[in-house]
């Protein structure tokens, strides 16, 4: 599969510069990864790719469905509905935490919020199975009084608390990662054209950039992206409020229904909504109300709105990221799949990313697109 452009460029006598000359070949940007998207997964994975001594250029678009915009950037090692250690916790968290520890050390801002989640408990029997089945967890913190919380929530039997857990502040981490683009000039503000696209002998073109490959990151527009369109996607729409409680802690994240995550200045974020089938990314009043209905019945203490948005989750059928190469061509490759754990999978797996194309070290089988290529092969028949 092959995409292929032409271009025009001209002299300052408007005559036009022939492509076969040295003219041409210096207003060419020359990189080693051209980047298509810039929300969790393109920023970590350019990051990386910079602190590992490569040239990268990001194309991207500013897109309000985009999952990253609205990303409540909760990492917590025990999840789902069976309160479960979150897949590869022990690797995944302590890479994690480091990495953005650095990031803010680089461009010195504040993105890393570690605090532990406190989630209620529903019944009794749920407190007995819950301590019996998770006794000596490193994960979590058992040791608390039932009525620690109960100033503010409605709560009977108690709880626990996660350790290592807290969340990252994403917009704040996009937006400084963009500003390093942009002081660079390695950043190009447009939609992808596939259009454009042509695959060389040594890596790929676009427009005026050589790359030696092309990697997108680019969330759900992979799923119309016709290099990608095959991979089994299974998007959710999410909204989350943003809300203002007066005289509540900000010292733990609550979760139960909802979570409730403080972000300073007694305003507070809430979600999220889980909707497999909806018309478009845009907040709704249904999303609104069943938000609101969660969270009037968690906690005590009064609310105001303040803000309320919509995105869409980027997962893949099985649930895990989707790492690597498209099968017919080793200089397109994707970084996607992250989910609803964006902010602790991408650390770690973008550095196995970047050891893939700088060193050649085979990815783990559970997140490498090659699980997949025998949808490719199907769609192409």
């Amino acid at each position: 599969m092959s995409y292929h452009y032409t271009i025009d460029i001209k002299d300052s006598t408007n005559h036009l510069i022939p492509k076969n000359s040295d003219l041409w070949e210096n207003l060419k940007m020359q990189t080693d990864y051209l980047l298509v998207g810039q929300g969790i997964a393109g920023t970590v994975l350019g990051h990386t790719l910079l602190e590992k001594g490569s040239k990268i250029v990001v194309l991207n678009d500013e897109d309000p469905s985009s999952a990253s915009k609205v990303a409540a950037g909760l990492y917590n090692p025990v999840t789902g509905k069976r309160m479960a250690k979150t897949w590869r916790a022990a690797e995944l968290f302590p890479f994690m935490e480091n990495f953005y520890q650095h990031f803010e050390e680089i461009y010195s801002c504040k993105i890393l919020f570690p605090k532990p989640i406190y989630k209620p408990f529903a019944t009794i029997e749920e407190q007995n199975t819950w301590l019996s089945s998770h006794e000596g967890e490193i994960f979590i913190n058992t040791e608390l009084p039932k009525d620690k919380y109960n100033e503010y929530l409605h709560t009977t039997f108690g709880g626990f608390e996660t350790k290592n857990s807290g969340h990252v502040d994403v917009p704040e981490m996009l937006l400084n990662f963009r500003k390093k683009l942009a002081t660079g000039n390695n950043s190009i503000e447009e939609k992808f054209d596939s259009a454009k696209l042509k695959l060389t002998d040594d890596g790929i073109e676009y427009g005026n950039i050589s790359a030696k490959k092309i990697i997108f990151c680019e969330g759900m527009r992979a799923m119309i992206n016709p290099l990608f369109s095959w991979l089994p996607f299974v998007p959710s729409k999410g909204e989350i409020l943003k809300v203002r409680l007066e005289h509540f802690t900000d010292e733990v994240i609550f979760n139960k229904q909802v979570f409730i995550i403080p972000l300073g200045n007694n305003t507070f974020r809430v979600g999220s909504t889980y909707k497999w089938e909806y018309e478009s990314s845009e907040p709704t009043e249904e999303g609104k109300a069943e938000l609101t209905e969660k969270l009037s019945q968690m906690i005590k203490k009064p609310f105001e709105i303040m803000q309320h948005n919509g995105g869409i989750r980027p997962s893949i059928r099985d649930r895990k990221p989707i790492i690597g190469f498209h099968p017919s061509t080793k200089f397109i490759g994707i970084f996607n799949g992250l989910g609803t754990k964006g902010v602790s999978l991408a650390p770690f797996f973008a550095n196995a990313f970047a050891e893939l194309l700088l060193n050649n070290k085979q990815l783990d089988k559970d997140v490498n697109i090659e699980r997949f290529y025998s949808l490719y092969s199907r769609s192409e028949n």
